[in-house]
């Protein structure tokens, strides 16, 4: 069975088009269908091209390259205009590496979207506080790794301000990721307070987080 869908609106359409778009971690590449559109070229990076081998359709409209994502991106400085890691930070051996390449690839002003699980998340406190179980993030997922599909770090916005603040972002924004896809009125309704404090840190499963060089 194929795996192609349609990327988040809330993620793409904070990318405003340009040269090049680099999507970390492309999977099956449904992303980058959409992205040139905005974007001259494209460019999908995976440690693995197992999702990409489940797409239903051939790529035409943008490239593909292996690469591994724990090293050095195989992208020359400042040459990228917009980069995407969508549900990749977690799986990186070491996320300061990884925040510092994505800056590095970028040219001034480009930007980047990174989304990632929230361990903050009421259910993962829960979990951990009175069930006392560890954390895990993934909802059950193993094709990128058998115990919690390879989830290796845990985040809070403030873990992810933190880390990109370091880099030298000109601007870094975070707010929640609601899953809205089975469209449940609440979960709509948080969606739109998603700057709130509360909903930001305690009722959403993932982080969106909007970073410009």
């Amino acid at each position: 069975m194929g795996i192609e869908k349609k990327g988040d609106p809330r993620i793409l359409s904070l990318f405003s088009g340009g040269e090049l778009f680099v999507d970390l971690g492309c999977g099956s590449g449904y992303i980058l269908d959409q992205m040139v559109e905005q974007y001259q070229s494209c460019l999908g990076l995976d440690f693995s091209d197992v999702r990409l081998s489940m797409r239903q359709t051939k790529t035409t409209q943008w490239q593909y390259r292996q690469a591994n994502l724990n090293g050095r991106f195989p992208l020359d400085d400042a040459t990228v205009d917009g980069v995407l890691a969508n549900q990749v930070i977690e799986h990186i051996d070491d996320p300061k590496h990884f925040s510092a390449e994505i800056f590095r690839v970028l040219r001034a002003g480009g930007e980047a979207v990174v989304t990632t699980p929230n361990i903050r998340y009421i259910k993962h406190l829960y979990r951990l506080i009175i069930r006392g179980y560890g954390p895990q993030t993934a909802g059950g997922n193993t094709l990128d790794g058998d115990w919690d599909d390879g989830h290796i770090h845990y985040f809070t916005h403030r873990d992810l301000h933190q880390l990109f603040n370091a880099q030298g972002f000109s601007f870094v924004k975070s707010r929640a990721l609601i899953d809205i896809n089975n469209g449940n009125s609440i979960r709509r309704l948080l969606d739109k307070y998603g700057d709130n404090s509360c909903v930001r840190e305690f009722l959403s499963g993932n982080i969106l987080i909007h970073l410009v060089k």
